[in-house]
């Protein structure tokens, strides 16, 4: 369960420093309501969100992504512990947002997305 946890957490950190990298090419970053509403996209169309379940999954990925903007605010190597925490709280309020089948779907896609980016085994 942890293992998971932890693949969860750097995969996370993966897709957001993936699309920071992405845009800082071509000459602009992601605001964190641009990134939450990607994710909050993502999930949608993965796990059929209502609208209602929509606006709060928004908010809470709102919530990370300011977080996460404070946490590598100053440049260099983030705290890995505090990042887990984080994505720990955010695990937790989604839980509470979607259907244990939903949650259930939303996490097979997450590890079928590690698999693809190669970071199935190796964390």
């Amino acid at each position: 369960m942890k293992k998971n946890f932890f693949r969860t957490a750097i995969m996370s950190l993966a897709l957001v420093l993936g699309v920071n990298i992405a845009n800082a090419q071509m000459g602009q970053m992601p605001s964190p309501d641009e990134m939450a509403k990607f994710q909050a996209d993502q999930m949608k169309q993965t796990v059929n969100l209502t609208d209602d379940q929509y606006n709060k999954v928004l908010v809470v990925y709102k919530e990370q992504g300011e977080k996460m903007g404070k946490l590598f605010q100053g440049g260099g190597q983030p705290d890995m512990s505090e990042f887990a925490k984080m994505q720990e709280e955010q695990n937790k309020k989604l839980q509470e947002i979607l259907t244990p089948e939903q949650f259930k779907k939303w996490d097979e896609h997450q590890q079928e997305m590690r698999r693809n980016w190669g970071g199935g085994g190796g964390f």
